[in-house]
């Protein structure tokens, strides 16, 4: 009792940090919670071979509730153009299949090299290429499922809702910002539902999880970070919206450097 009482205060603590995080720098929760689990889930005894596996599955179903509010505030505002996100959610859909097919047959080691890869790319767009990239083709047909696919299949396999890559890629290619916010936040309704069922059919007989699991999902850190994260999250919001773009920008990019290069670190342990 006296365990699970802990691990419910601590992670009802990441919830509140991560959410206060995401929301400063307007990102999704992922990015944030990731590495914060990798460091915390071996202290509450989750094996090695498990630790990112239980990351990324705990991790993308917290992305639902989220993208459940942030989809509906944005449909709310007229910002979701359903034309062009159905055929944007059917990519994102077979990119997460792929990327659950995956997942069971990735060790922790190749997971976090993704991860790790994930946060360099956004760490070097945000700090040196964000506003000067301009996609030559235009965003239908075969490059829009490609685009969508690969989106989703990174999703999937990082934990994360996929809004923090596909927001910048729709912008890239002329979607105008108000509607690539909203598809990204959508986005994040398809991965967050098929990454979850994926986690929890692909841990399903899995040995050694943690007690209160769902396949790969951890029920008591969900069920403990969830309001967490949606009380911290908005005053995230409210104190970025004080602070100077360029400070955000610059300091975002910093800690995921500083991110990656701790999780290298910890591949060259393992």
């Amino acid at each position: 009792m006296e365990d699970l009482a802990m691990r419910v205060a601590v992670f009802v603590a990441v919830g509140l940090a991560s959410g206060f995080l995401s929301g400063l720098f307007g990102v999704g929760g992922g990015i944030v919670r990731i590495p914060i689990f990798l460091h915390l889930l071996p202290l509450f005894g989750v094996a090695h071979a498990l630790v990112m596996h239980v990351s990324v599955g705990t991790s993308i179903a917290l992305v639902i509730p989220s993208a459940v509010a942030a989809t509906w505030k944005q449909v709310g505002l007229g910002n979701l153009d359903l034309k062009f996100y159905w055929t944007w959610a059917v990519g994102v859909l077979v990119g997460a299949l792929v990327g659950n097919v995956l997942l069971p047959y990735c060790s922790t080691e190749i997971l976090t090299a993704v991860f790790a890869v994930y946060l360099i790319a956004v760490g070097i767009y945000e700090g040196f290429v964000k506003g000067h990239v301009t996609a030559k083709l235009p965003l239908e047909g075969a490059v829009k499922a490609a685009v969508a696919s690969a989106i989703g299949c990174v999703a999937a396999l990082t934990g994360t809702a996929g809004g923090t890559v596909a927001t910048p890629v729709l912008q890239a290619f002329g979607v105008r910002i108000e509607t690539a916010i909203a598809t990204s936040s959508a986005t994040g309704l398809v991965t967050g539902t098929i990454g979850t069922i994926g986690a929890v059919l692909a841990g399903w007989h899995a040995q050694g999880l943690p007690s209160h699991s769902l396949g790969y999902v951890d029920l008591i850190i969900f069920v403990a970070m969830m309001p967490a994260v949606m009380i911290a999250a908005p005053i995230g919001v409210r104190t970025g919206h004080m602070l100077s773009e360029a400070w955000l920008r610059r300091t975002f990019t910093i800690l995921l450097f500083i991110i990656a290069v701790d999780l290298i670190a910890k591949l060259s342990h393992w």
